[in-house]
């Protein structure tokens, strides 16, 4: 009888509280993405005020919402050149959620370099060189 009460204990500590813990790996100096733009906490630049803009025009959402909308075809230019091409679903003041295909990935608007519309991309061949 001892042992099945010491069993339903256990269970009773391992079960699900609806709480959930952020683990983050620490990386050895040399594997960080970044040099030391950043403290230590990968994600503190996407919560401190230094980034913040004192006045906005707001031009930044309204594009983010019509493209939203319309579902329009984006190219992602990010700060390592890398393209990525998909429909934005979503954006915050810090993270852009993108669908490529099947896959969806949210891309720090730090990392980003430029975007475009898709579909103007052979138009400005002729013109960017």
């Amino acid at each position: 009888m001892n042992d099945l009460t010491e069993i339903a204990r256990k269970a009773e500590a391992s079960a699900f509280n609806g709480t959930r813990k952020l683990v983050r790996p620490h990386l050895p100096i040399g594997n960080q993405r970044r040099d030391s733009l950043h403290s230590d906490d990968p994600l503190t630049h996407a919560m401190s005020d230094t980034h913040s803009v004192p006045e906005s025009s707001h031009a930044e959402v309204f594009y983010f919402q019509k493209q939203v909308q319309q579902h329009t075809e984006m190219t992602v230019v990010l700060e390592d050149g890398e393209e990525i091409n998909g429909v934005i679903e979503w954006y915050d003041k810090c993270v852009v959620k993108l669908k490529a295909g099947r896959r969806r990935m949210m891309i720090y608007k730090s990392g980003i370099k430029y975007m475009y519309k898709a579909s103007e991309a052979l138009a400005g061949k002729s013109v960017m060189k």
